[in-house]
């Protein structure tokens, strides 16, 4: 009854971390402690998260990679999603799930990977509940229990889901909060007219200007089940947003737009924005602009070089063949032998998988356009 009576004031807690992300560590840890627990935890899995993230304190970041590498992140492996799968089938959309549901949801687990994970960091124990469900996924709360520590008690779930109520509203708050930067994002573009789509982590289109609505409407690019796409080169739109929007893919690009000859030529210069160290997963993640042809030469050699990992020396060879220099013209202005340009372009020929000087200027023109 101490316990209870003594709980700081949970709306506190937790929508100072929703108005500060950075903070959130520090509420899942005040949380774990009030529940007797060595972690609490915020994990978001499923749907478009995919493990998105995953807030634990107090682990190291070795037991996180191996968290992915037992499948952690499935109801196959992990008994904590497993049992809350189950009461969420039965109609329950936020149960408190606890101990007894794990017994029971680890006997019937196809793989132990994950319980013997639980066991080699010491996590066996502890409760959970579901903060929001939808077709976005899933963001759960959590605390994580050491064996010395024991199963959770009575009192101690009532104070974790007095806790939780406050994290629930919290986590809708920042959603909001994070939903709403794409439509002030594309309101900046729109104010300096400026023609803009907004993209999520996936790639899918989340915002857009009056402008990139006409091009939509024209039909320059297709819009189909919340993504984008066109013919383009030296990509498509769709793998331009691949490439994006990867991990460890480029942070900008540009692909130029297949339309009728009659039509103006139409570029479009992609950009990967700054994330911060973690988010729920709304935040927006590229935008792609809109634009008539331009000569960045600089942009251009260093796309050039992330599409086909050319050489800085390739690039630029590529580049002044491309504005009609002979390789002796090359050789001379770059202070190298004719040999030594030879080799250089038989090289970037093969990194394009272009045969002959006519096949790579119809590579390069998309790009140097």
């Amino acid at each position: 009854m101490d316990m209870e009576a003594h709980q700081p004031d949970w709306d506190d807690v937790f929508m100072a971390a929703a108005l500060q992300p950075d903070r959130w560590m520090e509420a899942l840890d005040l949380m774990a402690r009030q529940t007797g627990a060595s972690h609490g935890q915020l994990i978001g899995i499923g749907g478009g998260r995919d493990i998105e993230f995953n807030l634990a304190t107090n682990f190291e970041d070795w037991a996180f990679r191996k968290f992915v590498d037992v499948g952690g992140g499935s109801p196959n492996a992990n008994f904590r999603i497993a049992a809350s799968t189950r009461e969420i089938e039965r109609g329950f959309y936020d149960p408190l799930v606890y101990e007894r549901h794990y017994d029971e949801a680890i006997s019937q687990l196809p793989t132990r990977e994950y319980v013997d994970w639980c066991d080699e960091i010491d996590v066996p124990f502890g409760c959970q509940t579901n903060l929001v469900l939808d077709n976005f996924g899933l963001v759960g709360l959590a605390t994580l229990r050491k064996r010395r520590e024991g199963r959770s008690t009575p009192a101690q779930r009532r104070v974790f889901a007095q806790a939780a109520e406050a994290a629930r509203r919290a986590v809708r708050l920042q959603e909001r909060l994070e939903g709403e930067q794409a439509r002030f994002l594309s309101g900046a573009y729109e104010a300096v007219g400026v023609c803009a789509f907004i993209l999520d982590h996936r790639g899918r289109l989340i915002a857009r200007t009056a402008t990139a609505d006409a091009l939509l409407s024209r039909g320059d690019i297709r819009l189909s089940g919340g993504s984008l796409d066109a013919e383009g080169a030296p990509l498509s739109l769709r793998g331009a947003i691949d490439a994006l929007t990867r991990q460890g893919g480029v942070k900008s690009l540009r692909v130029l737009i297949h339309r009728p000859p009659t039509e103006p030529a139409l570029v479009i210069e992609g950009f990967r924005l700054p994330q911060p160290a973690w988010s729920l997963g709304r935040l927006p993640h590229a935008v792609l602009v809109a634009n008539a042809p331009r000569r960045d030469r600089v942009g251009s050699l260093q796309l050039l070089r992330t599409l086909y990992g050319l050489t800085a020396a390739e690039a630029d060879i590529a580049l002044r063949l491309f504005e009609g220099k002979s390789r002796a013209d090359v050789a001379n202005e770059r202070d190298v032998t004719p040999e030594t340009v030879r080799g250089q372009i038989k090289a970037l020929q093969a990194k394009c998988g272009v045969s002959g000087e006519a096949s790579l200027m119809r590579l390069l023109a998309p790009i140097f356009c």
